[in-house]
């Protein structure tokens, strides 16, 4: 009921179509007729009413510098492919083209030209020369409809009473027929240039011209204007507004700038994701005003647009240079390379935050997609589905392929953060599906965050409760608008995953977070000195040390000695050798780093002292029975001492010594002898030994088990020279 009452409010007077606001030249005519030859589908034989040449080249087409003949040429090609069957028939029925004999050259020129004269109800053109040099075919064309245009007329009324039609609209399928109703009622959309002025100056401008400001866009009238809730700088105004001369200065100095809706919503959601200073790149199919109206967006940041030039052709980027000095909007830089041509290293957009994507679409959202095709230099291949109100699956398929490919690589770049994306389709393939695919495909390196579809971009619009549909922009057409689709991609982790506190505490300990509420934690470095070149070698040899405690045995501290040494870290001035040498040069080089400080000290520390005999030691009560104690054994008066030949059997008699004293310090000693008695034997025995020369060199030696042998043969003797 809100939508019906919203239509009737609305002013019921039909658009102004371009070829009724000025008369087409004949100029339009031929490239209008180049252009419908060239889109022209083929039918099959048996629906074939009338017979067209085969199709000319895009290279031979006719061209114009002119804007308004190609914009009417477009607008006459699009009207003459929606009553395509309605027009042969008329032809067919009055037998126009054998009657007058018009080649089949020609015949797409008289399509063209009949789909003209029907639109102005068989009248003749008035000032169609424009200062232009007439064209004879279309002259001549031109003077065979008007005399056969009562024939003309009765097909026409005859095919209406055919059918049981009453208007020529009828013949339209229900798509195309809503949207030409829809586009007669949508208002006009048009945004302010803030280099020149502001918003409340133009609006100050129109009151003065006697229009009234409306709150809601369904209350906009031929007298009234309001301002988009969507879009700040974007005013809606009514369509009959355009031809008064109220707006003329405001659009001719560029203040007003009229575009399509669309495009407005996405410069808009552009405002909150630029940051200072950053650049935002413009990729795929545009107008030279889309980039103007981005430029305006971005001033408010101190950010630049990018514009790949090599994606365009000399007359856009003309035409694009021209429109951005008359409007002096000077932070548009152009790049010399192709979009697809860029990557991350290039030093041109070390600055790039943003990248709006606008790729070739179907426009099947647009009510008059002609305006739009012309602007941004379209595909007309398009125009031939549109006017049969649905595009082929195959023409989908292979638009999706190029949007794809353009959305994944601007996906490609690091140092992006935010990817608006914006078509003007209905269908779903277009749209969020390609969205999510392209998403699920990409690979984002571990050190960033994906991308992911971002909240809504206007969080007013509740059109679906929805709450997966409420990730993108939806803008479906009706008679106040044109319809849209937006998505905005950001960098952003995953809200869906719950993070534990180990993973919490890890990314911040590895920022330095924690480095101030936990200072033990802090990694103390071990200054290196000549004593102590590993820097932490004495820290080590007290584990080793407590390590070898633990354990209890001397094989305890070996085994830790021995972890700790393939453990150990190569000190700086060793040199390492490389893998591929051979065994022996490791072997030999692996010798050289054993001489290090580290080994001397366990080596010193390792080593056993045997204590040096002295006279006041063997003068003693024991002089020998703790230093010596294998020499006990031989107590028997029978015994005598013989020399063993075998060296090796002396060394063990040193080990077999100490297993030999704990029995021997039990045992009872001879017969109690006085103190005085035993005294003087020691020494008389004493003195004998020493003046042998064998005896000096016992007491001189240190480490040698020889000596430790001969010392015991030698206490022997002194027991025996005792006795006797």
């Amino acid at each position: 009921m809100e939508e019906k009452e919203a239509l009737s409010s609305l002013p019921l007077t039909p658009a102004i179509p371009v070829n009724d606001i000025a008369t087409p030249s004949d100029q339009a005519f031929l490239q209008a007729a180049a252009i419908f030859q060239h889109v022209l589908a083929e039918k099959p034989i048996r629906h074939q009413y009338v017979h067209y040449e085969k199709k000319t080249d895009i290279a031979s087409l006719p061209e114009s510098g002119d804007k308004t003949t190609a914009q009417q040429a477009l607008q006459l090609v699009f009207s003459t492919l929606k009553y395509q069957d309605l027009l042969e028939e008329m032809m067919m029925d009055s037998r126009f083209h054998t009657s007058q004999h018009i080649p089949s050259d020609l015949l797409p020129l008289a399509m063209v030209m009949l789909c003209n004269f029907r639109d102005r109800s068989f009248m003749p053109r008035e000032g169609s020369t424009n200062g232009e040099e007439p064209q004879q075919e279309v002259r001549d064309l031109e003077c065979r409809l008007r005399k056969c245009k009562t024939k003309l007329a009765a097909s026409l009324a005859r095919c209406r009473v055919k059918h049981g039609l009453r208007s020529a609209s009828g013949f339209l399928p229900q798509p195309v027929r809503s949207k030409q109703q829809q586009a007669r009622r949508i208002p006009c959309y048009a945004w302010v240039s803030t280099y020149k002025t502001s918003v409340e100056e133009v609006c100050e401008k129109l009151r003065l011209s006697g229009m009234s400001e409306v709150d809601h866009i369904e209350e906009v009238s031929e007298s009234t204007f309001s301002r988009d809730p969507f879009c700040e700088d974007t005013l809606v105004l009514p369509q009959n507004l355009l031809t008064s001369l109220h707006l003329n200065h405001l659009i001719a100095d560029h203040m007003l700038n009229v575009q399509d809706r669309s495009t407005c919503l996405a410069a808009s959601a552009l405002r909150p994701l630029l940051p200072d200073k950053a650049d935002v790149l413009v990729a795929g199919s545009f107008s030279a005003l889309t980039v103007a109206h981005v430029a305006t967006m971005a001033v408010a940041s101190s950010s630049n647009v990018l514009v790949c030039s090599a994606d365009h052709t000399a007359s856009q980027l003309n035409d694009l240079q021209e429109l951005l000095k008359q409007m002096d909007v000077k932070n548009v830089r152009l790049l010399p390379d192709a979009f697809f041509s860029l990557n991350e290293w290039d030093f041109s957009i070390e600055h790039l935050k943003v990248i709006m994507v606008f790729p070739q679409c179907s426009l099947s959202a647009l009510c008059d997609p002609v305006d739009t095709i012309f602007n941004e230099h379209g595909d007309w291949n398009l125009l031939q589905d549109l006017s049969r109100g649905s595009v082929s699956q195959s023409k989908i398929k292979k638009l999706t392929i190029q949007q794809a490919k353009l959305l994944a690589h601007a996906l490609t770049f690091p140092q992006v953060q935010n990817i608006l994306y914006c078509t003007r389709s209905v269908y779903s393939e277009e749209n969020e599906k390609l969205v999510n695919s392209v998403l699920e495909k990409i690979r984002t390196p571990s050190k960033l965050l994906p991308f992911r579809v971002n909240e809504p971009i206007f969080p007013e619009d509740s059109q679906s409760g929805d709450m997966t549909s409420n990730k993108y922009f939806r803008l479906e057409p009706s008679p106040l608008t044109n319809g849209c689709f937006l998505a905005c991609l950001c960098r952003q982790a995953d809200p869906t995953k719950v993070e534990t506190v180990q993973e919490v505490l890890a990314r911040a300990a590895a920022k330095g977070l924690l480095d101030r509420l936990f200072p033990g934690q802090e990694k103390v470095k071990k200054k290196k000195s000549k004593t102590n070149p590993m820097g932490n070698l004495d820290q080590d040899e007290d584990k080793v040390e407590g390590q070898g405690k633990k354990e209890g045995t001397e094989g305890g501290r070996k085994k830790g000695l021995k972890k700790r040494l393939k453990r150990k870290i190569k000190p700086n001035h060793i040199k390492v050798v490389p893998k591929q040498y051979s065994a022996g040069h490791k072997k030999r080089k692996k010798k050289a780093t054993k001489q290090t400080h580290r080994k001397r000290r366990i080596i010193k520390r390792k080593t056993r002292k045997f204590p040096r005999l002295t006279l006041a030691l063997i003068s003693s009560s024991k002089p020998y029975q703790h230093i010596f104690p294998a020499a006990t054994k031989q107590e028997s008066p029978t015994s005598s001492p013989k020399k063993d030949p075998n060296p090796a059997r002396k060394m063990g008699q040193h080990t077999q010594a100490k297993k030999a004293t704990k029995s021997l310090t039990g045992q009872a000693e001879g017969p109690v002898r006085s103190y005085m008695e035993e005294m003087a034997n020691i020494r008389a025995s004493t003195s004998q030994v020493l003046t042998s020369p064998l005896t000096y060199s016992i007491l001189n030696s240190e480490r040698k088990p020889e000596a430790v042998c001969l010392t015991a043969e030698a206490k022997m003797r002194m027991d025996a020279a005792t006795r006797q």
